[in-house]
């Protein structure tokens, strides 16, 4: 029976709930609760593959798996050469779990490295300048764009001479506390750990949607930050001028956040018709869902685990 329950709640979690998550209307007025739902997916659905490979190694060699494997680990080689079928079990149990833990933490390594290595040139070729009260680096180049770098000292916030001369100066500060805002929020991290789930487990319907899904909200998280420090129509208009700009325009090819990256029609649109009324809406709905689809599935696994002890 409990192999039965996790098998469903793995269904649900890997393939059910995203599609349903994708088409949700609040995700877009609650931009940051839907990230956070997204993470506990994760989180959730790893655990559960992880307490499913065990569930099933113990019903198929009918011992305690925990038992079996301490015993398995202190025994003297062949005198207990039953216990390695359940050995095996164990570890293939944890092949998910570690699969996906692997393949995030080399991204986010390799990310740190890249991100590393172009604040370095950019320290070097780059101009500083003020902009709304803080730290930006200007670099000659014909196409419009606004990034950020993570590095030490709090990051770098880019500005092409293009963006400079595109931007009039409340749209420039408003697109430069966009870029800001994804420094605060480590956007980076949260953005790379989700599209690397992807390449360690392609077929899976959750991780497949999360890396494009969160990199969307990530944009409208960061708008909504610039927006608490610009009007709303200020940051539409610095991302319209961005993309207007840019179109017909080659990519400066780097892999950072970007403040017109895609998506722009729709992030303009909801920065014009979102309502507070409907954000609080939104924001309660989010909290729903996060309690509904990780919390309750989460307390069914510790229950789970409890009833082995």
């Amino acid at each position: 029976m409990t192999v039965l329950l996790l098998a469903v709640h793995l269904t649900a979690v890997a393939v059910v709930v995203p599609l349903l998550l994708r088409r949700a209307g609040w995700v877009v007025r609650a931009p940051r609760i839907a990230i956070a739902v997204w993470f506990g997916l994760f989180v959730s659905s790893l655990g559960g593959a992880l307490l499913l490979g065990c569930e099933v190694t113990e019903a198929v060699f009918g011992r305690g798996l925990w038992e079996c494997c301490l015993s398995f680990l202190g025994s003297a080689g062949s005198s207990r050469i039953e216990d390695i079928p359940v050995a095996v079990g164990t570890v293939l149990a944890f092949a998910v779990p570690a699969r996906v833990c692997a393949v995030v933490l080399g991204e986010l390594l390799r990310l740190r490295r890249g991100q590393r290595r172009h604040a370095e040139a950019l320290d070097l070729l780059g101009r500083p300048m003020q902009v709304f009260g803080g730290r930006a680096v200007t670099v000659d180049h014909e196409c419009p764009a606004a990034y950020c770098v993570a590095a030490r000292g709090g990051g770098r916030v880019v500005l092409t001479t293009a963006a400079l001369r595109t931007l009039p100066q409340a749209e420039l500060s408003a697109v430069v506390a966009h870029e800001r805002a994804h420094l605060r929020g480590h956007h980076y991290v949260l953005t790379t750990a989700a599209a690397s789930l992807a390449r360690a487990f392609p077929r899976v319907p959750l991780f497949a949607a999360a890396g494009p899904a969160v990199a969307r909200l990530a944009e409208m998280a960061a708008d909504d930050a610039a927006a608490r420090v610009a009007r709303r129509q200020t940051v539409a208009r610095g991302l319209a001028l961005l993309a207007a700009a840019r179109a017909g325009r080659g990519d400066m090819g780097v892999t950072v956040l970007n403040a017109s990256a895609d998506h722009v029609a729709e992030r303009i649109n909801r920065l014009l018709d979102l309502a507070q009324e409907d954000e609080r809406r939104s924001v309660a709905t989010g909290a729903g869902w996060f309690v509904g689809l990780v919390l309750a599935p989460a307390s069914v696994l510790v229950a789970t685990v409890m009833l082995w002890c």
